[in-house]
Parts: C-alpha cells; structure tokens; sequence
C-alpha cells in the first residue's frame, strides 16, 4: 500500500464536520448576512443623507454669496 490510500482511508472514515455543526455554520451565516446588510443599507442611507445636506449647503452659500467679498468694494476703498 502506498502513502495516498492509507491517508484517504483514515481522512475518509471520519467527516470534518457533523451535520448538527454545518446547520449551525449555516444558520450562524444567515445571520451574519442579515447583519451586514443592515448595516451596508444604514451607511448608505447616512451617505445619501450627507451628500444632500452638503450639496444643500453649497447651493445656499453660491445664491447668497454667503461670506464672500466680490472683490469690487475691496478695490475701490483701498485705492482712493
């Protein structure tokens, strides 16, 4: 007998697992996938709801000019 038949023999009688442990695993996965798609779906949503509060922010600034100097009123007062 060879290395390879003797080695099948023994890891082939005995399984890694029993069934009772891979339902376990499987229910144990099912729930983390639940878990992370929870929170992936939360961080989007808080990703959208800062990109419309920033772009809203940046609309307002722009139309109102919001704490910017045009320029115009700086140049002629130091000049004269």
């Amino acid at each position: 007998m060879n290395d390879f038949q003797s080695t099948e023999s023994a890891t082939g009688a005995e399984p890694l697992f029993t069934v009772a442990e891979i339902e376990q695993l499987t229910n144990e996965d099912v729930i983390a996938g639940r878990a992370l798609g929870k929170m992936l779906s939360v961080l989007f949503l808080y990703t959208v709801v800062a990109m419309i509060v920033v772009t809203s922010w940046t609309f307002w600034s722009l139309l109102t000019n919001h704490g910017v100097d045009t320029g115009t009123e700086a140049s002629s007062t130091i000049h004269q």
